[in-house]
């Protein structure tokens, strides 16, 4: 016996019910993100210089938040401290919640904070890979793209952490055609300039039905700008006090 895999079937009305869920950072604060990005990348530089590469952060476009931070794997260094065989500060899932909880509610990211605003009902959904072992989809859904500079901001990329309530974030992982979606709604709201090393999004392989997806508005607080001006500063300030703090455990 044969058990079909009818997922194919469904979905339109999987994408049409994500699209509705689901919560974008608004344009305006990613292109604040963007300017702030030039503005700083001077800092970055002398901070990261030897240890950290920056380009795979910060680059003409960049909306990352967390230069320098990027997913841990198991058994790979230690979290929140900087990591040498690793070159990157690892974090388990934490600095991107602090770019939601700035938004909401102008605070870093803590367990009360995280329930108050309601956050606590969602998953982090990156629309892009952060893993350079994960990025098989985009490459047939682009007609230019190269993997010379591995994806690591997009982690914590304010374009691509988006928010999906808990137990719907699979379909989004694992369907191509979702995935498109996905990656067509971003491109609609940011442009391409986000992505590194991504571009010409190929729109002939959206399935025929994108146009009739109702999507949620992007999030835009009426405190957004003061609250990410807030967020910048707490991240030069975090950043660099990891950076300059030294770790003498052999997990490092």
């Amino acid at each position: 016996m044969h058990i079909e895999n009818r997922i194919v079937e469904f979905e339109p009305q999987i994408a049409r019910m994500l699209a509705a869920l689901c919560y974008h950072i608004h344009p305006d604060i990613v292109a604040y993100i963007q300017h702030a990005n030039l503005r700083d990348r001077p800092f970055f530089e002398e901070l990261f210089e030897g240890r950290i590469e920056i380009n795979s952060y910060l680059f003409d476009g960049s909306a990352c938040v967390f230069p320098g931070v990027r997913r841990y794997v198991s058994g790979r260094g230690r979290t929140r401290i900087y990591s040498p065989s690793e070159g990157a500060i690892l974090d388990s899932n934490e600095f991107p919640r602090h770019l939601w909880c700035f938004l909401l509610r102008g605070k870093t990211y803590g367990g009360l904070v995280w329930k108050d605003t309601g956050l606590a009902d969602f998953e982090l959904a990156h629309v892009f890979s952060h893993k350079p072992s994960e990025t098989q989809p985009e490459e047939g859904l682009f007609r230019e793209l190269s993997d010379d500079i591995p994806p690591f901001g997009n982690f914590t990329c304010a374009a691509n952490v988006t928010l999906l309530p808990k137990g719907t974030v699979r379909p989004t992982d694992n369907s191509v055609v979702i995935k498109s979606v996905f990656f067509k709604r971003h491109i609609d709201l940011y442009g391409e300039s986000t992505l590194r090393s991504r571009h010409a999004f190929r729109e002939d392989l959206l399935p025929v039905w994108y146009d009739a997806i109702n999507w949620n508005a992007p999030l835009l607080p009426t405190d957004w700008k003061e609250n990410t001006k807030n967020l910048l500063e707490y991240r030069s300030n975090k950043i660099a006090g990891i950076m300059t703090k030294r770790d003498t455990s052999r997990a490092a």
